[in-house]
């Protein structure tokens, strides 16, 4: 069975002339997905107010230790709550560069999250950036 997602975020689909472009249940679809559910903020959803994580309330706490574990445990217990067939296998913080290794502002933070899945017999691996 086929299963087809709208890709996050949304953009019309130009080769096709469609409004939305799809993907179907690959490392592209679980990244769309976590990436919709991680920028949704708890609450905003109707009918379903706990779908979401609270990361902007760290906006304004300091780049330390302490708030590197907040972050990454909200991120895990929420995926692990709406996406369980997606496996965290590692978060890591960038305090002082991006991912292109660029210097960044004293006031961002770059979260990279590497995750798994498996579909049948495969198992595939992909990664997310975030940067708040």
């Amino acid at each position: 069975m086929i299963s087809y997602n709208i890709k996050f975020p949304i953009n019309d689909n130009l080769s096709t002339n469609t409004y939305f472009q799809m993907t179907q249940v690959t490392k592209e679809a679980f990244s769309s997905d976590l990436l919709l559910l991680l920028l949704t903020q708890k609450g905003e959803r109707y009918y379903e107010p706990d779908y979401g994580t609270n990361l902007i309330k760290f906006i304004f706490e300091p780049n330390d230790s302490l708030t590197a574990t907040d972050v990454e445990q909200e991120i895990r217990e929420t995926v692990s709550t709406y996406i369980p067939a997606l496996k965290i296998t590692n978060i890591a913080f960038n305090w002082n560069i991006d991912d292109q290794g660029a210097k960044i502002s004293d006031n961002q933070l770059n979260v990279n999250i590497k995750f798994t899945y498996t579909e049948d017999a495969f198992t595939e691996s992909g990664q997310l950036d975030l940067n708040f």
